[in-house]
């Protein structure tokens, strides 16, 4: 038998300033920190490049996000940021448990300055969603209502992709419409049309 994951564990990020970085996530997400650490220079962590180090959590898990600040000879304080585009990590994805919930954090990183990329839905997963990037410049995606794939192993077919105002995007039709969508879906695999 083929061993598999059973679901994804974590992220580790490097990072400028790890108290900067706990202070947005918590501030923002509500993550909480597990623990805080910090390495001796005879005995460094991680492969011997990590300097410190933190875990922050959503829920009873030690840690969903690990955050690491590195050694000075290997990654100095002035060297550059994330890139916006590079081979490497591309986003973390968080999902929010409602639609004003999504709204309300939307509201308060705009109006804390912190840079929002765009807002969408459509596209693989469908869900209604923000780009904003964290203080490295990280890509973060937030999101609610993603699809669910069905016991068939299949996903639906989505919508294109499409800019949207997350504020006064109308979440309840795009709910019924999901709903009337799948219940169609789901006439047609029971009737034999697909196959």
């Amino acid at each position: 038998m083929k061993p598999r994951v059973t679901k994804l564990g974590h992220v580790g990020l490097t990072v400028r300033d790890i108290d900067r970085t706990i202070d947005f996530y918590s501030k923002y997400l509500g993550m909480r920190l597990t623990e805080k650490f910090e390495y001796e220079e005879v005995r460094l962590g991680h492969g011997v490049a990590v300097q410190a180090g933190a875990f922050i959590r959503c829920d009873t898990t030690h840690h969903e996000l690990s955050i690491f600040k590195m050694r000075k000879d290997i990654l100095p304080d002035d060297a550059p940021g994330a890139p916006r585009y590079g081979y490497g990590l591309h986003h973390v994805a968080f999902e929010l448990g409602s639609p004003e919930d999504l709204k309300g954090l939307y509201t308060q990183m705009r109006d804390d300055g912190v840079e929002i990329v765009n807002c969408r839905k459509g596209g693989p997963g469908n869900q209604p969603r923000f780009y904003a990037r964290d203080p490295d410049g990280n890509l973060l995606e937030f999101y609610w209502g993603i699809d669910q794939v069905g016991w068939d192993g299949a996903s639906r077919p989505y919508d294109p992709i499409e800019e949207i105002d997350i504020l006064s995007f109308d979440f309840e039709a795009y709910v019924e419409t999901r709903e009337t969508n799948a219940a169609e879906a789901r006439k047609t695999i029971r009737s034999g049309i697909n196959g």
